[in-house]
């Protein structure tokens, strides 16, 4: 009896594991981001248009990550061929909003969260791809989603968002999706990238 509930609650715990995941994945965590943003604050968006190019760039073009790996040919170790393509495409978002944010003209607030985004995927991809350190993505992305909802909307927003990375952080080490370094490279290449941001602006 107690081996049951043991493996009950183990198998609970994956299940809750795998939803934090599913939830916190960077695109969906920075699109809800950017609508809370939008809801929160006045004029955060100068337009509608940019309000769509942010979500879609920032948001909806990494995700196509996971539709596209089931299109390639069988063989591949799943989550590394959604990494890779996910660095893909996600360095090619970023990098068309960069573009987009500087000829469109937009808000320091959004140019300073597109720009912080776009300087961490590039160290990102020197990392993990040029110097092979493996840095989390995951956590990477989550660090600074949850800064920039702390740092716009103040304390109301410190608490949850605390909860939210010790959410993720547990979840990636319960299904050893990440060990306790990438997550803590991915989480350092984060903050001096949204400090670097400042400067640039």
């Amino acid at each position: 009896m107690n081996e049951n509930i043991r493996v009950q609650n183990a198998s609970l715990g994956n299940m809750l594991a795998k939803g934090i995941r599913v939830l916190t994945v960077p695109p969906l965590l920075i699109t809800g981001m950017l609508i809370i943003l939008t809801v929160s604050l006045d004029n955060f968006f100068d337009s509608m248009t940019q309000m769509v190019l942010a979500i879609v760039l920032l948001g909806l073009v990494p995700i196509l990550a996971y539709p596209l790996q089931k299109l390639l040919p069988g063989g591949g170790e799943v989550r590394e061929e959604q990494r890779n393509i996910a660095f893909v495409l996600t360095f090619s978002g970023y990098l068309t909003a960069l573009f987009f944010s500087i000829a469109g003209d937009c808000g320091r607030e959004l140019q300073f969260i597109i720009v912080s985004y776009f300087i961490s995927m590039a160290l990102l991809v020197i990392l993990n791809k040029a110097l092979h350190i493996r840095a989390s993505g995951h956590a990477c992305s989550v660090t600074g989603t949850l800064y920039f909802l702390s740092f716009f909307l103040g304390a109301r927003a410190v608490v949850p968002c605390l909860i939210v990375a010790a959410a993720v952080v547990w979840s990636s080490l319960r299904l050893k999706r990440h060990t306790i370094q990438e997550i803590f490279w991915g989480t350092a290449v984060c903050l001096p990238c949204i400090a670097a941001s400042v400067f640039v602006l």
